[in-house]
């Protein structure tokens, strides 16, 4: 049923040699501008860039270079601005965190059915066509609505198009056996995702249980108890999302992914909840075409649906 809105319908390699095409990515350098190959006939590609305030997903092109250049260097994301108070600076990061979570753990809240959840993901993807580097990025905009017949996806796209399906089978979004406990919670994450002691495999547990729950208060603290147990979290400062909501910012650094890659967790310190997450090259882009620092994702869990 997606098929049709596929950003990458028709282009994807056989795995093996999209494999080996990954590894020499990540494994190599970027050419000097001077030394890239010239391919006078080659076709722009066209990318998205989801706009910074607003959910809604906005086209952007790829910047080809001068002379009909085969290379191409990604329109990403303007960076967020961060802003380390000195009260920030003189506190470590897992304290700061650990106070959160214990606030949103005791205030409290009235129960309440959940109508759905809402969140927009931004990435940017790399192609080798036979030595030949192109980067894109797709943009999606998803909301999980509660209904009589169950849930329903609505997945929105570049150019408008929407798609809808109604899932029966799928579990409701509140689930009160989702552990309320940091330490429970890694160990029944990591059933799904056995790299969560590290910024990259926690991110991505993060990012599947946020859009899979609606998170009761204990689970928001937990999550948070997660985050603060990360090796070499660090608090960045305080920050506007990309929807404008103001939270504060947690990062830790790895190469799990292969880059030197920052990931951050903004979080409201009121509520406890994870606004937003996003992943940032730090020292190099190796042949992804990309300026350092450059996000390469990011992720906005927006209000509930209603």
């Amino acid at each position: 049923m997606m098929a049709s809105s596929d950003p990458a319908a028709g282009e994807l390699s056989p795995p093996g040699e999209a494999e080996a095409a990954l590894e020499r990515i990540l494994r190599s350098t970027a050419p000097a501008p001077a030394e890239v190959r010239r391919r006078p006939n080659r076709r722009r590609v066209v990318v998205g860039l989801a706009s910074a305030a607003a959910v809604s997903a906005v086209a952007a092109a790829l910047l080809v270079l001068p002379g009909g250049s085969g290379s191409a260097v990604a329109a990403t994301p303007a960076l967020l601005a961060y802003h380390l108070t000195p009260e920030q600076a003189s506190t470590d990061a897992t304290t700061q965190i650990l106070q959160i979570a214990r606030a949103a753990r005791s205030a409290g809240e009235t129960p309440t059915a959940p109508f759905g959840l809402h969140w927009q993901e931004w990435s940017l993807n790399t192609r080798d066509d036979h030595g030949n580097i192109s980067s894109r990025v797709i943009p999606y905009d998803y909301e999980i609505l509660d209904s009589p017949t169950g849930p329903v996806r609505e997945r929105r796209s570049l150019g408008g198009s929407d798609k809808t399906r109604t899932d029966p089978f799928r579990p409701t979004l509140q689930d009160i056996s989702t552990p309320q406990d940091g330490q429970t919670l890694k160990d029944w994450l990591r059933r799904r995702t056995p790299g969560i002691d590290g910024p990259l495999g926690t991110s991505q547990a993060v990012h599947d249980l946020l859009v899979e729950r609606a998170l009761t208060a204990g689970q928001r603290a937990a999550v948070l108890e997660l985050i603060a147990s990360l090796p070499g979290i660090e608090t960045t400062g305080t920050v506007t999302d990309r929807a404008g909501r103001p939270g504060t910012a947690y990062s830790a650094t790895s190469k799990e992914s292969g880059l030197p890659t920052r990931y951050t967790f903004i979080i409201d310190p009121a509520t406890g909840s994870v606004l937003a997450q996003e992943a940032t090259l730090t020292e190099t882009a190796g042949m992804l075409n990309v300026p350092i620092p450059s996000v390469t994702s990011y992720n906005v869990y927006l209000d509930r649906a209603r």
